[in-house]
């Protein structure tokens, strides 16, 4: 099912009347003090309500002159199946990560040279950053009128890759769009509404599960896998809105035992007969325990180590944990792969660092 987002998603049912409708949360911009990641260039920009430079990392102004070449940078880009994923890139060194982020999910723009197998850009060909902006964590994003030429069919997607480059970095909680100095408040061509401001709740590759009830649902979003050829495959977010609960990291984890939807080209390496006998939180660490299921991979003997990723992927997503802990039947995980799985994991700094 092909769902067409109106406003963020959330779990909250006090908010779906909201979102639905389309109208902002936040009203307009009132803050005028500049923190966060983003410096403008030593240009006029009083045409302009922002800077046009990306961000950057303050304290480091002794460090520039010894930047690496490239740096590990994680773009959103389209796979062969429709579905946006982070994908680690090499990228030149930026002391504007955001912006060069955003340039490298243009099509015919540089990532053309660097693109997976599979894979392609999302952001309308031409299209421009001309600034981006940080306030107190909202990221505001200036795009050149070329942004609005694009298929109705890519809209969605369009929405989920900019929201999901741009709150990777800490210092963006939200997202405002503006095309050529104006924000927007529908997209430009399938018309989908949307607030003032975006956060990372809006989801990503959206999917409504068959018995939950709009309006009464919980969001939760889970790592399941795309194959490239016979042996590479890369993790894929999907944000699930499944009937209401109060227990998110057990939901999730269970939506990932489960599986994709029907008809999915992607996968999941969990045993769709394990169970969750348990999930726990306790400050930065989650702790789940699974039953003896799990350990059927390689005859019987261990996890299957991309079930271990997709499972530390979905619940530190759901839960800001820093650190998960894998228990089978009670006892720790002893390892999956080559993974020591003894103690808790903390989740990978990068995501899909996919091969040619």
């Amino acid at each position: 099912m092909r769902i067409k987002r109106i406003g963020k998603v959330t779990a909250a049912l006090g908010m779906s009347a909201i979102l639905m409708s389309g109208c902002s949360l936040f009203g307009p911009e009132q803050e005028t003090s500049t923190t966060g990641i983003d410096v403008p260039p030593v240009t006029e920009t009083a045409a302009q309500p922002f800077g046009p430079d990306g961000p950057v990392v303050e304290g480091k102004d002794e460090e520039q002159s010894k930047a690496p070449a490239t740096e590990e940078q994680t773009v959103y880009l389209e796979d062969a199946n429709g579905y946006i994923v982070p994908v680690s890139l090499a990228l030149p060194a930026s002391e504007g990560p955001a912006k060069q982020v955003l340039t490298y999910m243009v099509k015919g723009g540089p990532v053309e040279d660097l693109l997976p197998t599979g894979f392609h850009a999302v952001l309308p060909q031409g299209t421009e950053i001309k600034g981006i902006n940080i306030k107190n964590g909202t990221a505001t994003v200036d795009f050149s009128p070329q942004f609005k030429k694009y298929e109705a069919k890519d809209e969605n997607n369009i929405l989920d890759a900019i929201v999901g480059a741009l709150t990777q970095f800490p210092t963006v909680k939200n997202v405002s769009i503006w095309v050529n100095g104006t924000p927007l408040r529908e997209m430009p061509v399938d018309k989908t509404p949307i607030p003032a401001v975006l956060d990372h709740g809006h989801g990503i590759n959206l999917e409504l599960t068959e018995n939950a009830v709009p309006g009464r649902t919980s969001a939760v979003t889970v790592y399941f896998q795309g194959q490239i050829d016979d042996k590479r495959t890369y993790y894929v977010p999907v944000t699930r809105l499944i009937p209401q609960t109060d227990n998110i990291a057990k939901a999730a984890i269970e939506e990932l035992i489960k599986g994709p939807k029907e008809g999915s080209l992607l996968f999941s390496s969990f045993l769709g007969t394990t169970k969750v006998l348990d999930v726990q939180q306790k400050d930065d660490t989650v702790t789940v325990n699974l039953s003896g299921e799990v350990l059927k991979y390689d005859s019987g003997k261990e996890a299957h180590p991309e079930a271990m990723e997709s499972l530390v992927l979905s619940l530190t997503e759901n839960t800001g944990a820093k650190k998960v802990q894998v228990l089978v039947e009670g006892q720790p995980l002893a390892a999956a792969g080559a993974n020591d799985y003894s103690k808790p994991v903390t989740r990978p700094a990068r995501v899909n660092a996919i091969q040619f």
